[in-house]
């Protein structure tokens, strides 16, 4: 059965609304490398001295379902595409200056599993690899991801909740001069969704809970990570939706919400598009 996930269009909007970037200054505090982009999800990079607005489609065929606990596993094919536009800025689209020409562009297909182990217990452990292409030559670079991802869900009383862990390893390999880089995350997040107020028609809103903290054991080097180099980070904040959400062309319309980043020199706001983390 295939299965569609796509962010282009809301984080377009969600662009639109104050506080969505962190704040430039020191050079610890630059935007990501853009071959970082499908790893670090939507939002501003810093690419040959200019500034590329990143957005991603994850679009994905579910080739073999699990069918139950402890069977064989499921089989998810994923073909993550990031897109970006270089000397962008989220305000030209209020002018209707919508960009025309892609500066750059990232696609890094691989292959997903899903181990069901229990009633509310998956892991899915995926490999996948890729490449950036951009106008700057010199950019151009093999990508890789390597982790696996554990699911747990249970409820807090009447109300649901997911335990996710994450353990993620990323590099990037220049065509170029450029030094090849990599990092190594280790996350932990806890959500809990909450009913709030009245159903309307069959659609009951829903308040979200969470919190997450991501420890680094081998950041990026180099003053364009845009990752903090403190080893510990937490962040924290709010979702708001409904269940079961509205779709668009059978395509669910993400949940918003916002939280506060604990990353030093990158502490600042988070506009959420979709899932917190």
């Amino acid at each position: 059965m295939p299965m569609v996930r796509l962010n282009f269009a809301w984080a377009l909007c969600a662009a639109l609304l104050p506080g969505a970037a962190l704040a430039a200054g020191s050079p610890d505090t630059r935007f990501a490398n853009y071959a970082f982009a499908s790893e670090l999800g939507s939002g501003v990079y810093e690419l040959g001295g200019r500034t590329i607005q990143v957005y991603q489609l994850q679009p994905a065929y579910r080739r073999r379902e699990a069918a139950a606990p402890r069977t064989r596993p499921g089989l998810h094919i994923v073909f993550p595409l990031t897109v970006g536009f270089f000397n962008f800025k989220p305000q030209d689209l209020v002018h209707l200056q919508v960009p025309t020409r892609i500066g750059a562009l990232s696609l890094e297909p691989g292959a997903q599993l899903d181990y069901w182990l229990r009633d509310h217990w998956h892991v899915y452990p995926y490999l996948k690899g890729g490449a950036t292409f951009a106008s700057a030559s010199a950019a151009d670079a093999l990508i890789y991801g390597v982790g696996v991802r554990s699911d747990v869900r249970f409820a807090v009383g009447n109300d649901a909740a997911l335990w996710r862990a994450e353990l993620a390893h990323a590099g990037v390999h220049f065509h170029s001069a450029l030094p090849n880089d990599h990092f190594t995350r280790l996350r932990d997040g806890v959500e809990v969704r909450q009913p709030f107020g009245a159903a309307w028609r069959e659609r009951q809103p829903q308040l979200g809970l969470y919190a997450l903290v991501d420890v680094y054991a081998d950041a990026p080097s180099g003053p364009n990570s845009g990752i903090s180099a403190r080893t510990v980070q937490f962040e924290g904040g709010l979702m708001l939706g409904v269940n079961p959400m509205w779709t668009v062309y059978g395509i669910p319309v993400p949940r918003l919400g916002v939280g506060y980043r604990a990353a030093g020199v990158l502490s600042g706001w988070r506009l959420v598009i979709g899932e917190p983390f």
